[in-house]
């Protein structure tokens, strides 16, 4: 018949048949591979059946169209098909599901039947832009699931702005986030059922990654070392329409006693940790030590997160394609590291400086780890959150806070990349790289600030001392 429009299309993702048929049976999430769908949401109450329902808007040039669909019919596993209803056009969806090796073959089928049949030139032009706009469509699923074709690199233009300083600087502002928020999208099937670690995840970035991350249905498991907090997110996140779970573990992770303690409790309660996000840091502007000796930035902000990724090295690689997330910070781009400096003293201390070779540390560790992980099927990432309005920075930076508080991120903004981090696929294939707004970005722009092989291995031997790992 002319008024109905047919197409085929044939992908392959690299993710299990379960997953990616529990993704497109709910079939609210067409919102986040569909260009066309500006929102979409489900109507019936719990996990999708045989005659549920999802109301879709699509926006079609200026026009905004509702549509109604309803799985007419579901296989699990195997087959599904909805039919979706709109103002004078009618379609039903047919997606076949077939496990190959390493992933899924998808075959996806559409018919959309018009009431009036258009003429003759409307239809042949419709079916063309209609055939082109669903190998779009569906290769964009295909991306969200397994990643494009092209992996990540650093651009010659991004290494050329981040040296030029002030270009560099203009990204850390929440501008730099509306330029790069809708890059590289992730499946929200990717974050479903796994374990996730997230420390400091009480307050600011943290807080807010924590939030995205239990909506989009990760297993969270939030450190903090303040337990009126910690029951308040749990709380708040109660709230939260998603469907993540989350369990809390208080500890101080100043104390590397603390830190061993909530190591071995960790790795007793789960067979497996998916993916690790170091998050947790301060900036102390005045010199303080811990009960243990160690200057409290260095304790905080780079020895802890050593110790507790080096303790959870076998629950990372017992989830075979694990993640370890470095929350650093651009100040880094101003200090280098060396060993000596996790042992300063109170009259060479200044807070901006030590939390700048804190994050550099971390960074150095992000491509170490990057190779000795490699093999284990573990990806190591750093971070930057750009310039973000935090409470944080508030009290120790109170002079840059005020000064630029207009071009301040929010917390949701700054966490954008620890979320994405923590399932995209691309991620995965880019391992040991520094990040912006889902962007691989320059780790130097200064030459003072580069180690050497040997600065490195200082480095580690030293946090392997200082931490009680030899």
């Amino acid at each position: 018949m002319g008024n109905t429009w047919r197409i085929k299309k044939e992908i392959d993702v690299d993710q299990p048949t379960d997953r990616v048929f529990d993704y497109l049976s709910h079939w609210a999430t067409v919102a986040e591979w569909d260009p066309s769908v500006v929102s979409a949401r489900m109507l019936s109450a719990g996990k999708p059946f045989v005659g549920s329902r999802f109301h879709i808007t699509l926006q079609f040039g200026w026009n905004r169209v509702p549509m109604t669909y309803v799985i007419s019919r579901m296989d699990p596993h195997q087959f599904l098909e909805l039919e979706g209803s709109g103002p004078q056009f009618s379609a039903v969806d047919r997606i076949r599901f077939e496990e190959i090796p390493g992933g899924t073959r998808l075959t996806y089928m559409v018919e959309v039947t018009f009431e009036r049949t258009p003429n003759r030139w409307t239809n042949i032009i419709g079916k063309l832009l209609f055939g082109l706009y669903a190998q779009k469509t569906v290769r964009r699923l295909q991306d969200m699931l397994s990643g494009s074709s092209k992996p990540p690199c650093l651009t010659t233009m991004t290494r050329m702005a981040d040296q030029a300083i002030l270009p560099g600087m203009i990204g850390f502002t929440t501008l730099g986030y509306t330029l790069g928020k809708h890059r590289r999208c992730v499946a929200s099937a990717l974050y479903s059922g796994r374990t996730m670690v997230l420390t400091g995840g009480t307050s600011g970035i943290g807080k807010a990654a924590a939030r995205e991350l239990y909506r989009k249905g990760a297993h969270l498991v939030v450190v903090g070392r303040d337990a009126q907090k910690l029951d308040e997110l749990r709380l708040e996140l109660a709230h939260v329409r998603g469907g993540g779970t989350i369990e809390t573990e208080l500890a101080d992770l100043s104390l590397m006693a603390d830190l061993r303690k909530l190591a071995a409790r960790l790795i007793r309660r789960h067979d497996r940790i998916d993916v690790l996000i170091n998050n947790a840091g301060a900036l102390f502007n005045h010199f303080r030590q811990t009960a243990e000796g160690i200057e409290m930035t260095m304790a905080t902000d780079l020895v802890s997160p050593y110790l507790l990724t080096r303790l959870l090295l076998p629950s990372l690689k017992a989830a075979k394609k694990a993640r370890i997330i470095n929350v650093a910070s651009g100040g880094m781009y101003t200090q280098g590291i060396r060993a000596d400096a996790l042992n300063a003293s109170g009259s060479s201390h200044h807070g901006p400086t030590a939390y700048a070779r804190a994050k550099r540390g971390l960074v150095i560790l992000t491509g170490l780890w990057a190779n000795e992980l490699a093999d284990a099927g573990i990806s190591v990432h750093a971070m930057h959150p750009g310039w973000v309005d935090t409470p944080g920075l508030a009290k120790s930076l109170p002079a840059f806070h005020r000064q630029f508080a207009p071009w301040l991120r929010t917390p949701a903004q700054g966490a954008d990349t620890i979320v994405w981090l923590a399932a995209a696929p691309d991620a995965h294939r880019a391992s040991g790289q520094f990040w912006l707004d889902r962007k691989i970005r320059a780790t130097h722009v200064f030459r003072h600030t580069r180690s050497s092989s040997k600065d490195n291995l200082e480095l580690v031997n030293v946090l392997d001392e200082v931490s009680g790992l030899t």
